[in-house]
């Protein structure tokens, strides 16, 4: 330290006697008064928040292009499986083009109560994949949009 005898420049030493040292006192108030200053700054540092324009309600009418994800996310909203029999029945008959490849809508009671959940949303699932290919989408989303949810099987039913 400065005044010290007999020191490199840089070491700590003990002052010499009668030699005086800076303190910088640290108490409450002191450090009180550095926090507010702090918070301060960080207060200062951030814009005001701006709003931002609203998406559209229907994502459909936003976008000419509808994405298989946003109408397969709309057939999964509240644990949905697939439409009951005869409104997903409806909307198979409506697919244009259709192939032997395609997994058709359980068309018995017994076909219905014995396909597990997992498998009647994947069959769904391929019929969107299908009116994607098709050039139906949105026709699709929509019709699967107005659907009540009293017209849909869940998960669990």
């Amino acid at each position: 330290m400065a005044g010290s005898s007999g020191s490199a420049p840089g070491s700590m030493s003990r002052p010499a006697p009668g030699h005086e040292i800076e303190v910088v006192e640290k108490n409450t108030d002191t450090s009180w008064a550095l926090f507010q200053a702090l918070l301060n700054e960080q207060e200062r540092g951030f814009g005001k928040t701006e709003p931002a324009e609203l998406q559209s309600a229907n994502p459909a009418a936003a976008s000419p292009s509808l994405a298989i994800d946003t109408v397969l996310q709309e057939a999964r909203r509240n644990n949905r499986v697939c439409p009951q029999p005869l409104a997903w029945q409806r909307l198979y008959d409506w697919l244009p083009n259709k192939t032997p490849q395609l997994g058709k809508v359980p068309a018995s009671r017994a076909e219905w109560d014995h396909m597990p959940a997992l498998e009647k949303r994947i069959r769904l699932c391929e019929h969107i994949e299908w009116a994607a290919a098709q050039g139906v989408l949105h026709q699709v989303h929509e019709a699967l949009r107005k659907l009540p949810e009293d017209r849909w099987h869940h998960i669990g039913e």
